[in-house]
């Protein structure tokens, strides 16, 4: 075998290589294991599909309560937030899972319009109604962004399986957040998390969750450099619903 021969062969062992992997990120990006009947109306919840975002309406919410709007991770398909958020709005609150422009939202211009998104969910379902931002990964960064710019309009802020904020200061919120960590969360760990606590408010209610790792807050595959679940996925989001719930529980109607 010539030396050419070695170039070609470890060429194109490297583009398989790279091939697999891209393959393997995508495949694990994608939505799993959501039932078809998460995104049907029901007698309880009517659900609304659209492009820009899927809105999950209790039957019986009063005109006052209060709606949670939730931003999916990074990359990943926002199909895999429809258990956790529709569920949400089983507990009887009105909930709003907002795509992200490619996924990611990754310039000023695309985040713009994330914030218009919100915003024309909040009116579709009524402005009236106490804001609630939450997002995992990605979406709990932007959600502690879009704050920080609108602390006016935003009432409440729930941030999941995220370090953020890490480069914004929002010590000086009076509106209640709430941050979600899990124990075996590689990506966002919560030492890093808790290193940042102080571009929180000091009334921030820190939820840990034993056993929950970075993925499991929503419906996909892997992620890398997470580490493996001790807890169900069930259970994982059981706990982080119970808390959001809690939190939308003093907000609205239900507070009077």
């Amino acid at each position: 075998m010539t030396a050419r021969d070695v170039r070609r062969w470890i060429r194109r062992v490297w583009i398989a290589a790279g091939l697999g992997a891209t393959a393997w990120i995508v495949w694990n990006a994608q939505a799993h294991g959501v039932p078809a009947s998460a995104l049907a109306s029901s007698a309880s919840v009517d659900v609304r599909a659209g492009r820009e975002a899927t809105l999950f309406v209790p039957t019986a919410a009063g005109p006052d309560r209060a709606l949670l709007v939730f931003l999916p991770g990074g990359a990943i398909d926002p199909r895999a937030y429809v258990p956790f958020v529709r569920a949400i709005a089983e507990a009887g609150y009105p909930a709003a899972l907002v795509r992200l422009p490619f996924r990611v939202a990754p310039t000023e211009g695309a985040r713009e319009e994330v914030w218009r998104r919100i915003e024309a969910a909040h009116r579709a379902l009524g402005a009236a109604r106490p804001l609630v931002l939450a997002g995992h990964s990605r979406g709990a960064a932007l959600s502690a962004r879009f704050t920080g710019r609108h602390h006016d309009s935003v009432d409440a802020l729930a941030l999941v399986a995220t370090t953020h904020p890490r480069d914004e200061d929002l010590s000086h919120l009076t509106i209640p957040v709430l941050k979600i960590l899990g124990s075996r969360d590689c990506v966002a760990p919560p030492d890093d998390a808790r290193a940042h606590a102080g571009n929180l408010p000091a009334h921030t209610e820190w939820v840990a969750i034993e056993g929950a790792n970075h993925a499991q807050f929503g419906h996909y595959g892997s992620q890398f450099n997470d580490c493996r679940a001790t807890i169900a996925r069930d259970a994982q989001q059981s706990a982080a619903r119970d808390a959001i719930v809690a939190m939308l529980a003093t907000l609205g109607d239900d507070a009077g």
